[in-house]
């Protein structure tokens, strides 16, 4: 069993690479992370009233957040009142960075950094029909009935892509995700963990269509006030800064009454891991020549692979009995690691007399054999005598060695066996 062990614990080793590999492609953020980056935008008039509720989320190439999107009828009340609500008091002003009306898009530039890390953004080739989205907000309507505005009071609902539309020259994702007003700028998750698109509206009269802006609309945006941009690559699990600005330029006509914003909860996309495609390989075949080092030096130390296969391997138990005189001579009976009983009890012995042998006892004794001391053990139960080889004979409870090649006899001589450990060649 201990060599066993030792054998599984090197195919663990060998197999480390490839799992902390698939780890590696596997590691996205959770969607306790990519709630920290999605925020409350509160608008207010002249009078410091506020008049439209939103969401945002923070956009660039890594902390602190400086720069969201949200959609511009989130702000369009007042681009001179926008403000983000943090926690249950704080608020930090807003300026409008870049505004494009008839996509329905706004970039804000924060006047405080957070200390956050921004979502990476994915683009329409990374998304089809039928694939699963999570939509992230603050709808203004709670069943808590609070108005803060932490990370655990984000909302989150789920759907998929149902349709790939456009819309006044916009193009969007129609979603079934669940939108609710105070949703709107939003961002709506890929379930492989990056932005595609802002949660927008929502068809009036309706139940499941539900539309989000592509992330590609607002790419221009970005890049015309030099957003630098986190952009998802799939083809490795770390998310590849892109430094090229971003687009949008003015965004859709305001969305109708109906416009709202949806909530969600979604797994966020791997950030930023200083791994390239390059140096994961060079790891992973160190890695593995270090695994095949150890290997070697494992198998050269149990004496070549032929020692190391005896050794990991399943021995064969050592051990049988052979009938030399009476009704089971020529028999041959393999212990295989258990204990074989003698007698005329056919419910508790293996090897069993007729009943006609009354000197037999029910159970007259037994043989098995001691692995670690590598001998038989011969056990006396019956008080009509064991004998061992020269005529000795046990006493009732006796117990007694025997080496391969020893024998004993039951009552008489004329019942003989044999102690082997090996099975005799048969002629």
């Amino acid at each position: 069993m201990r060599r066993f062990r030792i054998f599984a614990a090197l195919l663990l080793l060998l197999a480390l690479p490839l799992t902390l590999a698939a780890t590696i492609h596997a590691s996205t953020i959770g969607p306790d992370e990519a709630k920290s980056a999605v925020f409350r935008v509160a608008t207010k008039d002249q009078n410091g009233t506020v008049v439209s509720f939103g969401t945002a989320f923070g956009v660039g190439d890594s902390a602190p957040i400086q720069y969201l999107l949200t959609n511009y009828h989130v702000i369009s009340p007042n681009e001179e009142g926008v403000h983000i609500w943090m926690g249950k008091d704080t608020e930090i002003k807003c300026q409008v960075a870049v505004s494009v009306p008839e996509k329905d898009i706004a970039v804000l530039k924060l006047e405080k950094t957070i200390e956050e890390e921004p979502l990476p953004l994915g683009t329409e080739d990374m998304a089809k029909m039928g694939d699963d989205v999570f939509a992230l907000g603050y709808p203004t309507n709670d069943i808590s009935n609070t108005i803060t505005s932490y990370p655990s009071d984000v909302s989150a609902s789920k759907g998929i892509i149902s349709k790939m539309s456009t819309w006044n020259g916009v193009k969007y994702y129609q979603i079934d995700a669940a939108l609710n007003s105070g949703n709107s700028g939003g961002p709506l998750l890929h379930k492989n963990g990056y932005v595609i698109g802002i949660c927008t509206m929502k068809m009036a009269d309706s139940e499941g269509i539900n539309g989000a802006i592509r992330i590609d609309e607002a790419l221009e945006a970005l890049s015309s006030v030099g957003v630098a941009y986190k952009l998802f690559t799939p083809t490795t699990a770390t998310d590849v800064p892109s430094q090229a600005p971003s687009p949008t330029q003015d965004a859709t006509p305001s969305p109708s009454p109906s416009v709202a914003p949806t909530q969600s909860t979604a797994p966020v996309a791997a950030t930023s891991s200083a791994w390239s495609t390059f140096w994961l390989v060079i790891f992973i075949l160190a890695a593995l020549a270090f695994a095949a080092v150890l290997a070697y030096m494992f198998i050269k130390r149990r004496g070549g692979v032929n020692g190391w296969m005896a050794s990991v391997l399943p021995k064969k138990e050592k051990g049988y009995i052979v009938g030399r005189k009476g009704a089971y001579a020529g028999a041959v009976i393999a212990l295989n690691g258990e204990t074989v009983f003698f007698g005329r009890d056919p419910q508790r012995c293996q090897i069993v007399f007729d009943a006609a042998e009354y000197m037999i006892s029910r159970v007259h004794c037994s043989v098995r054999y001691d692995q670690e001391r590598q001998c038989f053990i011969l056990e006396n139960y019956s008080r009509n005598g064991t004998f061992l080889k020269g005529g000795r004979q046990m006493n009732d409870g006796d117990a007694a060695d025997l080496h391969s090649g020893d024998s004993f006899y039951l009552v008489e001589e004329s019942c003989l066996f044999e102690v082997r450990d090996q099975a005799p060649e048969r002629r």
